[in-house]
Parts: C-alpha cells; sequence; structure tokens
C-alpha cells in the first residue's frame, strides 16, 4: 500500500482551458521551488517502498530540461515512471520520436495525454494523433487519452477525427467535475451520473500522495482534493515515510477506508448543525462528495466529535 507518489511541477501550461483544476496558463508562475523538487526526487526514489513516481502539472513538457534531469535522478533506482501530458509536442514527428526514445531509456512505462474539446483550441489534434501513432514504435511505453466531457462536450469528433490512429489506444471518458476553472461552466452541464442511494459508489476509489505545486501534499490525486482541508504536510522536510504514518494513523482516512462516505453522508444529514453542507442526491464522482464535506476546516472541526465518538466505540 502506498507504493507510488505524484509530483505536481507547476502551474505553467501552453493552454489556459475552461475546465482546468488547477486554473494553469501560459501566464501562471505558481510551483514549488526547483531545488526542493531536486531533493524530492531523490528522497522518493532512494526509497525502497515506493515503486512508481508520477509526474504532471501544468504542462511538464515546457520545461523538458528540467524533466530530464528529474528522470536522470530517478533512472539509476530502476522506478517506474508515469508522465501526464496535453501532448502538444506532438505536433513535431522528430520531437515525438526523440521524446519516446527518452522515455524508454528513463523506464517511462505509461504517458497519459489530457486532450477533448476544452483543450482543442490550445492544441491541435494532429498533435495527439502522431502521438499515438509513434507509440506503437515503442511498446515500452504505454499511452492512454483521458477525456473530461461534459453533456455538451462529449468529444465524439475528435475521436471520430483520430481514427485508426486509437486503434490500441485506452481511452477514458470522465464526467466533468465544478472545481478549478470548471466552477465557471453551466451546472446543467454537468453528467450527474452516480446517487445517494447507489451504496457503491459512496467509497473513495483510492490513495496516494500527491506533492503539490501549491507547497501542500494531499492524500489523492482527485482534481477535488486540492480545493479541501485534507492536508497532510506538517514541515518542509516531511519525509514520504512520515507522510505514509499521517495517511495511517488520521482518524478521518481510517473511516473513510472502513466505512466510506456513507458514514459522513448520514453524519452530516442526521444533525443539525450541518445545515450549511448540502448533499446532491445525484453527483459526477464521489469526489464530488468528498469535496463538499472536507472543503473547509470548519466542517471537519464539526466532525472531529463524532469520529472521536466513533473511536471510542471501536476501542
Amino acid at each position: 500500500m502506498y507504493n507510488n507518489a505524484v509530483i505536481n511541477l507547476g502551474a505553467k501550461c501552453n493552454a489556459a482551458c475552461a475546465h482546468c483544476c488547477f486554473s494553469c496558463s501560459p501566464a501562471s508562475t505558481q510551483s514549488m521551488d526547483p531545488n526542493y523538487i531536486r531533493q524530492l526526487a531523490h528522497e522518493l526514489a532512494e526509497n525502497k517502498k515506493i515503486n512508481l513516481i508520477s509526474f504532471t502539472g501544468g504542462e511538464i513538457f515546457l520545461n523538458y530540461p528540467f524533466l530530464q534531469e528529474l528522470l536522470e535522478i530517478i533512472k539509476p533506482y530502476q522506478k517506474r515512471i508515469t508522465l501526464i501530458s496535453n501532448g502538444f509536442w506532438g505536433i513535431s514527428r522528430k520531437k515525438t520520436e526523440q521524446y519516446f526514445n527518452d522515455m524508454e531509456y528513463y523506464n517511462v512505462t505509461n504517458l497519459t495525454i489530457s486532450y477533448d474539446e476544452f483543450h482543442e483550441p490550445y492544441v491541435k489534434a494532429d498533435a495527439i494523433k502522431n502521438i499515438l501513432e509513434c507509440s506503437r514504435d515503442f511498446s515500452n511505453t504505454s499511452v492512454a487519452l483521458n477525456m473530461a466531457v461534459t453533456k455538451s462536450k462529449m468529444s465524439n469528433r475528435i475521436l471520430e477525427y483520430m481514427g485508426e490512429s486509437l486503434l490500441g489506444i485506452r481511452v477514458t471518458k470522465f464526467p466533468l467535475m465544478p472545481v478549478g476553472e470548471a466552477k465557471h461552466e453551466d451546472p446543467d452541464s454537468f453528467q450527474h451520473i452516480y446517487k445517494l442511494s447507489n451504496e457503491r459508489s459512496l467509497h473513495c476509489p483510492g490513495f496516494e500522495v500527491v506533492y503539490h505545486f501549491d507547497g501542500q501534499i494531499y492524500p489523492c490525486c482527485s482534481p477535488a482534493v486540492f480545493d479541501t482541508k485534507l492536508h497532510l504536510r506538517e514541515s518542509m522536510d516531511q519525509t514520504f515515510d512520515r507522510t505514509i504514518e499521517k495517511l495511517n494513523s488520521n482518524l478521518l482516512f481510517y473511516i473513510m477506508r472502513k466505512e466510506g462516505f456513507k458514514w459522513f453522508i448520514d453524519t452530516v444529514q442526521n444533525n443539525p448543525e450541518f445545515n450549511h453542507i448540502e448533499i446532491p442526491e445525484q453527483f459526477s464522482s464521489i469526489c464530488n462528495i468528498c469535496n463538499i464535506l472536507f472543503k473547509t476546516e470548519e466542517n471537519i472541526d464539526l466532525l472531529t466529535p463524532y469520529m472521536m465518538n466513533y473511536y471510542e466505540s471501536m476501542v
């Protein structure tokens, strides 16, 4: 458990997508200190419990020399690497082949391309097509396409344009959540595909340690968690192992793992001090519910006595 870590390098991006959970843009300068990132890469690479390290942003290929430097730090330790990109660099066939050669050298086992109708104004579809086609010559790096969708932006036209380049490629459409820039989207455009009445949908999909460019450490990589108070950092020199200790010892996360979100939802709905929290009957993802429940310190403070009662009843 907890054998992987994610590093979110920064909010600088070649795009300023209307749905971006981090509000990334070409003008953004928000990022972690490069020296801290180097130190973090060394620590994660040297930790024998970790076998997978992921890099995301922003757009991580904008500063490719720095990304290479980080991959070079990790390479001697034979960790698996995952990269997440919008694929803007795919417009150059020569550069695409160079990057795939590098990815094989650095043991990048997975490349996830984020592309949909929100990215389309900033990244040419032909760039993505080039990446998908080129990936066939580099079988050691598995490529996947992730698409954020709404009722009016299902990206079917893009998939049709990609044609045969998609053959053998895993494509995932996921409903957009109202976080980050997506808060400004028409509320009626969100696809609420889950229901509170279905208890099977009320469980957290999983935990992983995420080092975010805002300076915090989060317990997962969901876009919704970065707009909550579910922070794990207690100091800037906090080790990965200490972070795992906090994840394992935190009562809130223990209840979340053991009981799912139903326990929290029932607590909120059955006690008057939580009248300010509205839990929708239908939602895009359980991460939406997590965002609503733990958005403020006040909410967590109000839940704390109930969590302590839960703990005392279990002892």
